[in-house]
């Protein structure tokens, strides 16, 4: 263990007396901030297994997370199911997260088998969204149905926890 001591000396009054501080730097010392991990494991769990589109978890729009893009080999990547009903005008889905340096997400929706994207945010802000229909440019109309939106890392090794929004809106 390290310890260095400090004198600190008052200059607004001749009379004042001095006092110690005593700064330890040992390994110890300094407290686990557990608000600076990217993620923690509940997150990393959140509606786990869901690494496929075949391993796809349901999802309702009274879902938010918080998940997890979590550290691991096969790189993590997280699909969600969700149901279009009759009479749906836009659809749109949405990640928030704080981009730091390795921690950039990224969201597409596609069918139920993961075959076709429909539409996808690959932008380096702290929010993905994707909305489709109501004449939302890059993302047409879904028809009644199952679908799937998968939220993934936008570089290799990316890590990071998100909150998730998905909103359904009727004609």
């Amino acid at each position: 263990m390290v310890r260095v001591g400090l004198l600190a000396v008052g200059l607004a009054s001749a009379s004042a007396s001095g006092c110690s501080l005593l700064l330890d730097f040992g390994p110890g010392a300094i407290p686990s901030d557990a608000v600076d991990a990217p993620y923690s494991q509940a997150e990393c769990d959140y509606k786990e297994p869901n690494n496929a589109p075949a391993e796809a978890a349901a999802f309702e729009p009274t879902d938010v997370g918080p998940a997890a893009i979590c550290a691991g080999a096969p790189e993590d990547h997280d699909f969600y199911r969700f149901t279009v009903p009759a009479g749906t005008a836009s659809v749109s889905v949405g990640v928030s997260f704080m981009n730091r340096p390795g921690g950039d997400l990224d969201l597409r929706i596609m069918d139920a088998t993961g075959a076709t994207t429909y539409g996808q945010s690959r932008t380096f802000g702290d929010t993905e969204l994707v909305t489709c229909g109501s004449g939302s440019p890059g993302c047409p109309a879904l028809a009644p149905g199952d679908y799937v939106f998968e939220v993934f890392p936008a570089t290799p090794d990316t890590v990071n926890r998100y909150d998730i929004t998905l909103s359904i809106t009727p004609s």
